[in-house]
């Protein structure tokens, strides 16, 4: 990094030939964001030379590969340098301020040797330190550079570098060592992270029965307006605005956020389809069942934070009818089966345009409702004895602690281990949530537990629900972002790119909509002036009734049965017979 602001990272590549030739390759993905990015679009300047210092001939063979002559036992000294200056937890960044190596955006692969050991050296400005989750071999404080092992190039990938002079916290929980790496300045407390994490880790770790580390990373980017995470093996990178560590937000966004990629070391990285490993890191890597590998972290989320005491019951439930409320209210879940949202993530999921919501789900969302109606129904038939704890539990013994992968449907998927968990078959639950856009059945599912699915106190000026459309507003201009299927707006003609400009005549804003809607009753127009690619046109919608909010209550007297079902459900996992737990 000898220009950081130059957002160039400068790679050297150091190899004996085995055979002759040598290919050297840079991934077109990332394991978890399951997008072709074309990373190889960002490298420049590459060159090959022998150990001796002579230019070896190489030539470029697809879009994402260089083929260096070299004799057989030659040693290779590959150069080229990466532009970084997209700054995402997907993506690679370097400025003046630090750099972070997701590595398969910078560090190529020889194929063929993907499976051999490895080492790094990072070469970084002055004062500046690494963190990775890689092991070091050594470090020269005074020339700053350091040294990490990895045992593959797999290993490699999945652990991304923090390099520069951020803000370190350590700590141990159960022996295992366990880091922040942060980037930024914002509202952060040291004490209540390190606190508060280690309740979470605390939780899963009594959902799986141990911790599968050495040691752990947590890499924090404080960005304004930043969301976002992506798993690793042994860490996880995190982009949050800097001020999200006060009140409801540092509950619901970061520490959220933090559970939800924690929980994927087991479910994504170690637990994880054969599809998912080893990988092909240049091309589409294919399976249908990330609701299983995101879906079921996402359930698992706000469950851990209820676990660990970070996250009250009541407000689980609020955030658990807000997330039912919105798969309700989107038409695409009558279009897309949960199966079909996995498999298309590739051209769909990273790639949203106006008409989404009409024809699309996301894995995430209806994945984790699946997995609450699966786990309420394992508990009902099971009389609360087991539940998709037990699951988790029962795929981590069979596959992830082995190493290995599950197959995604016959012997040993995760349909015939939840019928094993249950003991009944649930083939037709798998058959009516996976394969098909058939409603999800929440009411019998939250009886269990002594629940109820209600509506809730109507408002009147919810633009979406009662125009059937959404609004961007930026630059004093109301945009139509989506016109949902079959609602009012469809049926008005209008398209998403329309600019309201007018509401009855007069100049629009969102909030201006708003009150005019709640001024109006079911059935009575309002007459709204658009600009389509600059053309004024006239629209009259006709506002649908109010609709009311789903709510999630208590039955008026839950019976035993449904308390214990409850009780377990919000309360430490079951341990149970066999199926993993610690007995």
């Amino acid at each position: 990094m000898p220009g950081p602001h130059t957002h160039l990272f400068h790679v050297e590549v150091r190899v004996t030939a085995a055979d002759g030739p040598l290919e050297l390759a840079l991934p077109v993905w990332t394991p978890g964001s399951y997008l072709v990015r074309e990373y190889a679009r960002h490298v420049q300047d590459f060159e090959a030379w022998s150990a001796a210092g002579e230019p070896l001939a190489w030539r470029k063979v697809d879009k994402t590969s260089w083929r260096v002559e070299a004799s057989p036992g030659e040693a290779v000294v590959v150069r080229y340098a990466v532009y970084a200056n997209e700054l995402t937890v997907r993506t690679s960044h370097l400025d003046a301020t630090h750099g972070y190596v997701n590595p398969a955006t910078v560090f190529m692969f020889v194929r063929g040797r993907e499976g051999e050991p490895l080492e790094i050296e990072v070469a970084a400005p002055e004062g500046w330190r690494a963190t990775t989750a890689l092991a070091r071999v050594e470090s020269d404080e005074q020339a700053a550079r350091e040294r990490f092992r990895a045992a593959d190039y797999d290993q490699l990938v999945d652990s991304p570098l923090e390099i520069g002079t951020h803000t370190l916290l350590e700590w141990e929980v159960e022996g295992r060592r366990h880091r922040y790496a942060i980037w930024g300045e914002g509202n952060f407390d040291g004490d209540a992270l390190v606190r508060d994490t280690t309740r979470i880790i605390n939780a899963a770790r009594e959902l799986f029965g141990e911790l599968p580390y050495r040691d752990y990373t947590f890499i924090v980017h404080l960005v304004p307006g930043g969301r976002g995470g992506l798993e690793h093996h042994d860490s996880t990178s995190l982009q949050v605005d800097r001020w999200t560590f006060r009140g409801r937000e540092y509950t619901e966004s970061f520490l959220a956020l933090v559970a939800h990629e924690f929980f994927h070391l087991w479910n994504g990285k170690r637990i994880h389809p054969a599809a998912l490993g080893p990988f092909d890191y240049t091309a589409e890597n294919y399976t249908r069942t990330l609701w299983v590998v995101e879906g079921l972290t996402t359930y698992y989320t706000d469950l851990l934070l209820v676990r660990a005491g970070l996250m009250k019951p009541e407000r689980y439930l609020e955030r658990l009818s807000e997330s039912i409320g919105r798969l309700q209210a989107q038409p695409g879940r009558q279009v897309q089966t949960l199966e079909d949202s996995s498999f298309d993530t590739w051209i769909k999921f990273y790639r949203p345009d106006e008409n989404t919501p009409n024809g699309q789900i996301s894995y995430y969302h209806k994945g984790s409702l699946v997995g609450l109606l699966l786990d309420l129904r394992i508990r009902a038939t099971t009389g609360n004895r087991r539940s998709l704890d037990d699951l988790m539990r029962l795929l981590w013994d069979r596959y992830g602690a082995r190493g290995v992968g599950y197959p995604e449907s016959g012997p040993g998927s995760v349909p015939e281990l939840a019928s094993e968990v249950a003991g009944e078959d649930l083939g037709d639950f798998f058959v009516r949530y996976l394969g098909s856009t058939v409603e999800l059945d929440y009411a019998s599912a939250l009886d269990a537990a002594g629940l109820e699915l209600v509506p809730g106190s109507v408002s009147v000026d919810a633009v979406e629900p009662r125009l059937g459309m959404r609004l961007r507003e930026e630059a004093g201009r109301v945009v139509i972002t989506n016109v949902l299927s079959g609602g009012p707006a469809e049926r008005a003609g209008l398209e998403a790119r329309d600019e309201v400009a007018a509401v009855d005549g007069f100049r629009a804003s969102a909030a201006h909509l708003a009150a005019r809607l709640a001024e109006r009753a079911a059935g009575e127009p309002m007459r709204l002036s658009v600009f389509r690619r600059d053309q004024l046109l006239a629209r009259a919608v006709v506002p649908e009734a109010a609709t009311a909010p789903l709510v999630i209550r208590s039955v008026a007297s839950p019976t035993e049965g449904q308390r214990a079902v409850r009780a377990g459900w919000f309360g430490a996992p079951p341990q149970l017979d066999g199926h993993g737990g610690k007995g």
